[in-house]
C-alpha cells in the first residue's frame, strides 16, 4: 500500500469555544495520535488567513494507508473520552478525509516538510474534479509548470481521497450530497502569504 495522508477540516462553530476547540485538540487529540501511533508521522495544524470556513485545517503524513484500518487507529474514534465524543458532536464541521499520497514536487531548501526545523508557514488546499477524459498526471504536470514562476512556492503534493466523513451540525440531516468531496486533493506550500490562483 501507498503512503497515506489525512486532511481534517474543522469548524468550532456557536456551540464550542475556541478556548475549548484548542485545549481539546492539543492536549488530547494529537498526543492520542502522534505521541502513541508509529504510523503518524508528522503532524501540522493551520488557521485560515482569510474568512472562509472550515477555519481550522490538521495535515498528518501516514506512513501506510492500511494504518486507516488498523485497530490501533480505528479504537481511537470507536472508544472516544467521554469529553471528546461531547465535543466532537458540537462542533459546526468535522470533515475528514483519508488519502493515498500520489505525488509530490519535491522538498525544498527555503522550506520542508511539516515536521522539519523549517515547516512550511502556509499553506493552499483545493479539491480537483478532472474533466471527462483528463489523466491527474497531465494536470499535475500543467499545474507545476505553471507554479514554477509564483512568488514563494515552495511545493506542491497531490493526494487521492480514499475514504472521507463528514459530521457536525452544519452537516446534520443534510443528504449523501453532502458527503460528497472531490477524488483528488492539492497541497501547496508557501513561503510567504500573497494570493494565490488556483489553476
Amino acid at each position: 500500500m501507498g503512503l497515506g495522508f489525512l486532511v481534517v477540516f474543522s469548524e468550532p462553530g456557536s456551540q464550542v469555544s475556541l478556548e475549548e476547540f484548542q485545549d481539546w485538540y492539543n492536549n488530547e487529540h494529537v498526543p492520542l495520535r502522534m505521541n502513541h501511533l508509529s504510523s503518524f508521522l508528522t503532524g501540522a495544524r493551520f488557521s485560515a488567513a482569510d474568512s472562509l470556513k472550515p477555519s481550522w485545517l490538521a495535515l498528518y503524513d501516514i506512513d501506510d494507508t492500511s494504518t486507516f484500518q488498523h485497530e490501533s487507529y480505528t479504537r481511537l474514534r470507536a472508544n472516544r473520552s467521554p469529553r471528546e465524543g461531547d465535543l466532537v458532536i458540537r462542533l459546526e464541521v468535522l470533515d475528514r478525509r483519508t488519502c493515498e499520497a500520489l505525488t509530490d514536487s519535491g522538498e525544498s531548501m527555503i522550506t520542508s516538510s511539516l515536521a522539519s526545523s523549517n515547516p512550511t508557514q502556509f499553506v493552499v488546499t483545493h479539491d480537483v474534479d478532472l474533466p471527462g477524459g483528463q489523466k491527474i498526471d497531465d494536470w499535475i504536470e500543467s499545474t507545476l509548470q505553471q507554479l514554477r514562476s509564483v512568488k514563494g512556492w515552495v511545493r506542491t503534493r497531490t493526494f487521492e481521497c480514499i475514504d472521507n466523513l463528514k459530521t457536525g451540525a452544519a452537516v446534520a440531516g443534510k443528504g449523501s450530497e453532502e458527503q460528497s468531496v472531490s477524488k483528488y486533493l492539492v497541497l501547496h506550500g508557501k513561503r510567504v502569504l500573497c494570493h494565490v490562483c488556483i489553476l
